[in-house]
C-alpha cells in the first residue's frame, strides 16, 4: 500500500511540473484542471475527537492534496473535487482519499466541508493494542477546513478529517487527524452560476412513508465474538426540509421505524445465551442532493438512534444472569433517488444503513459483553411536498 502513496506523490509532482498550457489558453489556466495545491502536517490518530480515543503512536503525518477547478455554484459557495493522501512515517496507518468539497469565502476567509471515500493500509480487525481496527479497506471520509487566503494566492488553514466505516462492519474504531495546511492557488476559484430556469424544485417541507426489505444483525463481544442475523419487511415514516440553490439541495430529514425484532446467540461460553429485543429505530440526518431533470439523486448521513433490551440467560438453569435496557446512538448513512411526478408528489427509492454500538452488559459470575446492532434496508416510498 505504501508504494501506492509514493506513486500518487510522484504523479502529483509530474502534473504540477508538466509543460505549460498552450498559448491559446487563458493566463493561469492550470494543468488538467487543478486549481490549488495544499501541503500540511497533521496530528495522527488524535484522542478525544470523533473516534473517541487514540491507539496508534502520536506523530506528525504529511498531507498533500490537489483541488480541482469548481464545477458548480451552490448556497453562496462552490463545489469542487479533491484528491489527497496522508502519509504516516512510523509504519502506522496512511490513507489516500477522494472528496467532493463545498467551500465558501468572505473577505479572504474560507470555510469548507467535504465528504468522500478513503482507502488505507491499516488493520481491519483487532491485532494489537497499538493499531486501530478500521473494519473495511474503503471508509467514509468527512472533513472540514477553515482558513485565510492571502492576496498572492497563498493560504493557511486548520484542517480536520475523520475516517470510519459507519458501523457497516463489526470493527469500527475510526481515526481522526487535525493540523495546519498551507495552500497555493493557481487560478481564481469562482465559477459562473448556472441559471435556475427549468430546474425542478425540491425545496420546502415534506413528509412521506416507505416500505422495503431489511437485513438485521447483532454482535456480542466478550472473550469471543458471537452474532445473530434476521431479515424481513420494514416500514418507516419520514419528514424533512430542503433548501435549494440552483441544482444543489441541502436539507435535514428525520425518520422512524417501529421495529419489534428479537435476535439471539450464544455469547459468553456454551451455556450463556444473549438476547437483543429492538423496540424502535430512528435517525436524524443531513441530506445533499443534485437535481437532474425531474429527479434528485442524494446522499444522506447523520445520527442513528435505537432502543433495545439486552438480556443474558443461563441455558442450563434457565435463570436470567444479566439485563440492560438502553437508548443507543450510532451512524445512519445511505443514498437514493426521488422523482417528482407533480410539483407536490414524488416517488422515492433508497438504501439506508443504520449501525449502533450498545453498552456493556455484566453477566453474573462470567464476564462482560458489549453488543452492537446493524441493519440495512432497501425501500421505496412516496413523499408529499408542501408549497
Amino acid at each position: 500500500m505504501r508504494s501506492h502513496f509514493n506513486v500518487l506523490a510522484a504523479l502529483a509532482a509530474l502534473i504540477l511540473s508538466g509543460s505549460p498550457p498552450a498559448a491559446a489558453d487563458p493566463p493561469g489556466t492550470p494543468v488538467v484542471g487543478i486549481s490549488e495545491l495544499k501541503l500540511g502536517a497533521l496530528y495522527h490518530d488524535v484522542p478525544g475527537l470523533w473516534s473517541g480515543f487514540a491507539a496508534e503512536g502520536a506523530a506528525a503525518d504529511a498531507n498533500v492534496e490537489v483541488l480541482f477547478v469548481p464545477w458548480a455554484s451552490a448556497f453562496g459557495g462552490y463545489l469542487r473535487p479533491a484528491l489527497g493522501a496522508t502519509v504516516n512515517f512510523n509504519g502506522d496507518t496512511s490513507k489516500a482519499y477522494a472528496d467532493l468539497r463545498w467551500e465558501i469565502e468572505s473577505d479572504n476567509f474560507f470555510f469548507a466541508l467535504g465528504m468522500g471515500a478513503a482507502i488505507h493500509n491499516g488493520e481491519l480487525g483487532i491485532v494489537s493494542d497499538d493499531r486501530k481496527a478500521l473494519g473495511a479497506r474503503v471508509l467514509f471520509h468527512p472533513s472540514t477546513e477553515v482558513g485565510y487566503r492571502f492576496d498572492d494566492g497563498n493560504s493557511v488553514s486548520i484542517f480536520f478529517d475523520h475516517m470510519s466505516n459507519g458501523y457497516t462492519r463489526r470493527d469500527n474504531e475510526g481515526m481522526d487527524t487535525i493540523g495546519l495546511r498551507f495552500g497555493h492557488t493557481f487560478r481564481h476559484l469562482r465559477t459562473d452560476r448556472s441559471p435556475d430556469i427549468g430546474i425542478t424544485h425540491f425545496s420546502g417541507l415534506y413528509v412521506g412513508a416507505a416500505a422495503g426489505y431489511q437485513f438485521e444483525g447483532a454482535d456480542w463481544f466478550a472473550l469471543t465474538a458471537s452474532s445473530a442475523e434476521t431479515r424481513g419487511f420494514s416500514a418507516a415514516g419520514f419528514a424533512g426540509y430542503n433548501w435549494q440553490s440552483g441544482r444543489a439541495i441541502f436539507g435535514f430529514e428525520a425518520d422512524g421505524s417501529a421495529v419489534n425484532d428479537s435476535l439471539a446467540a450464544t455469547c459468553v461460553g456454551p451455556n450463556i445465551a444473549c438476547f437483543m429485543d429492538v423496540g424502535g429505530l430512528y435517525s436524524v440526518r443531513g441530506r445533499f442532493g443534485w437535481v437532474i431533470g425531474n429527479s434528485m439523486i442524494y446522499g444522506t448521513g447523520g445520527l442513528a438512534i435505537a432502543t433495545w433490551d439486552n438480556t443474558a440467560i443461563n441455558v442450563a438453569t434457565g435463570r436470567q444472569v444479566g439485563s440492560l435496557s438502553a437508548t443507543n446512538f450510532g451512524v445512519a448513512v445511505g443514498g437514493g433517488i426521488e422523482h417528482k411526478l407533480t410539483p407536490s408528489f414524488a416517488l422515492r427509492a433508497e438504501v439506508m444503513h443504520y449501525g449502533l454500538p450498545g453498552q456493556d452488559l455484566a453477566i453474573q459470575g462470567v464476564d462482560t459483553t458489549t453488543d452492537q446492532f446493524q441493519t440495512t434496508v432497501v425501500r421505496a416510498g412516496v413523499a408529499w411536498y408542501f408549497w
